[in-house]
Parts: structure tokens; C-alpha cells; sequence
């Protein structure tokens, strides 16, 4: 409908423009025949009147074209640099400390793990989602394309699960431990067509400790930049949350202060991975040896890869 009318529009413009114009001639002529006539001082004012409106028409279609889109341009980056100021302001600096957006309604997880190139590191903080078993075949896939997988998941039967099983609607404790053996079940069935021709790698801790939040960290390999998705756990399951998006680039391991004025939200969580990444490291190195082979909270393939599996990307 909008082009139709500008069509419209213009084409009435051009009627206005060269009619105007021929008016003028065409009256402009009867004056100078009848100029010893009382009346022609009339085809003088329709010749003039044509002129007048062919030049004002020009002119108004001259500055569209080349005045006022220059100053449209003006006015939108003003406008725009006007909105990153106050969004920044009212979201507390937060552009400044790497927030990138936030997902519509639930992160695609399936998007995410389609995006990831050989080298990528991929850190996860979870606990509970039932759909979970579901994108094990995904995560083999990025494995097998170069992509090194950290991940820190629940112990079923822990207390922190428990707790969390309380909270999430339309489900119980029975239902969640299930769940949550059935989705170390399949990460270990990954695990178990996994070779020393794999690409990739996968380190799981099997953690019984406090939960924190919803972690997908992303450390990109070429650009050496991170993406943070976090979420948070409220009353459903952790995979039907929207999710923040935080990026920057990768700082090492000590060179992250939260005093620093140039901090930023990525670091923190990075920071707090680290930390309870080499808590469940130093947990499990300090089992008895005899412990230590029955003790299944520490995954890991390919299978000559344990001391890579246990190291993060900085490490």
C-alpha cells in the first residue's frame, strides 16, 4: 500500500512539475498576442501561477533528494548514538562489561553447537533439562568436528539435586535423578565411540556442589574471543529459560581482577568456571588409589586423553 502511494505521489509531482511549465508557455504566449487587450494581464497571472507552482515543486523534490535524506542521516546516527547512551546508562555500563543480548525466550541449542569450528572450547555448568539425552548426538558431532567439551553436571542423589527437584514444576526426585543418570548414560555412550581419531575431546565432573547458575561458555580458537550464554533457575527447566549473552575476548587465568575498571561479566564467569573446575579436579586427585578406580565422577575421552580432558584452554 505504502508504494502504490509513493508512486502516486511521485507521478502527481511530475504532472505538477511539467504541467506547471507548459501552462506557463502556453499562457505566456496568449499575453504577448493579446497584450493590447484589457484581459491579458489574466494570462499573465496563470503564466506566472504555472511557473510558480513548477519551480516550488522542483525545489521541494530538490531538497528531499539531496538535503533532506543528508540530514535524515544526521538525525538517525544522532538518534542512535543518543539510544546506545542511554541503554548503556540505564543498564548500568552494561555494554561495557560485554552484554551481547539476550536469547528469545530459550537458547537454540542446536544453532549454537552448529556454529562451533575446530579448536573451540566449550565449558558447561548444568544441571537438570529433560531433553538433555537428546542433544548428546549433537554434541558427538562437534566433538568429532575438533570441538573440546569441559562439563560439570549433577550427581544424581546429591542434596543440591534434591533441592532443585523441589522447585521445578512437574517434577519429582525419583523423576530428576532418572533423568539425570540417563543423561551421564548417553554422554558416556558418546564417550564410548569415541577413538584416538577423534578430533575432539570430553571431560565431564560428576559434581554433588552447590549448583551457582547455567553456564554455556564458548572460547573461540581463531578470534580467541568468549561467549557467555547464563541463565537462571527459577521454576522450570534450565533449557526452557531465555539465556544472557555476554562477549569479549579471552583473558588468561591471572590476569582477571574484579577491581580492574575495565571488567567485564565474561571474566567472572570464566573466573568462577576455573575455580570449580579445579575444585572437582583436586577433589578427585585426592581420592586413595583403590577409591580412585571405582570412582566414576570423572569422565573423559578419547581414552588416552585423561590428562587433556582434565585441562581447560589456558591451562
Amino acid at each position: 500500500m505504502t508504494t502504490k502511494t509513493n508512486k502516486l505521489k511521485w507521478l502527481l509531482s511530475l504532472v505538477l512539475i511539467f504541467g506547471g511549465f507548459a501552462v506557463y508557455e502556453i499562457f505566456e504566449v496568449l499575453a504577448h498576442e493579446f497584450a493590447d487587450k484589457k484581459y491579458s494581464w489574466v494570462f499573465k497571472i496563470i503564466a506566472e501561477f504555472g511557473l510558480f507552482s513548477s519551480v516550488m515543486v522542483s525545489v521541494g523534490h530538490f531538497h528531499h533528494w539531496l538535503i533532506a535524506a543528508e540530514e535524515h542521516k544526521e538525525t538517525e546516527n544522532s538518534f542512535y548514538s543518543a539510544l546506545i547512551r542511554y541503554i548503556d546508562t540505564v543498564l548500568s555500563g552494561s555494554i561495557n562489561r560485554g552484554f551481547a543480548g539476550i536469547t528469545d525466550k530459550e537458547m537454540d541449542f542446536s544453532e549454537i553447537m552448529h556454529g562451533l569450528k575446530h579448536g573451540d572450547h566449550v565449558y558447561w555448568l548444568i544441571t537438570f533439562d529433560p531433553r538433555y539425552k537428546h542433544q548428546c548426538r549433537e554434541i558427538e558431532n562437534a566433538i568429532r568436528d575438533g570441538v573440546h567439551f569441559r562439563l560439570i553436571i549433577i550427581k544424581e542423589g546429591c542434596a543440591a539435586g534434591e533441592l532443585r527437584a523441589r522447585e521445578i514444576t512437574g517434577f519429582n526426585q525419583n523423576e530428576y535423578n532418572e533423568y539425570a543418570k540417563l543423561f551421564k548414560a548417553s554422554l558416556q555412550d558418546v564417550m564410548a565411540r569415541m577413538d584416538e581419531n577423534t578430533d575432539g575431546s570430553l571431560g565431564v565432573y560428576v559434581s554433588d556442589g552447590l549448583p551457582s547458575i547455567p553456564l554455556l561458555i564458548i572460547v573461540r580458537n581463531k578470534t580467541r574471543e568468549v561467549e557467555v550464554f547464563n541463565s537462571f533457575y527459577l521454576s522450570e527447566p534450565i533449557g526452557r529459560m531465555p539465556y544472557l549473552k555476554w562477549q569479549s575476548e579471552l583473558k588468561g587465568s591471572d590476569k582477571f581482577s574484579f577491581e580492574s575498571e575495565s571488567w567485564k561479566l565474561t571474566d567472572l564467569f570464566v573466573d568462577y568456571f576455573r575455580k570449580r573446575w579445579d575444585f572437582e579436579k583436586e577433589r578427585i586427585n585426592h581420592l586413595e588409589p583403590e577409591e580412585l578406580k571405582e570412582n566414576s565422577d570423572f569422565l573423559f575421552a578419547p581414552a588416552s586423553a585423561e590428562k587433556q580432558c582434565s585441562m581447560l584452554v589456558d591451562e
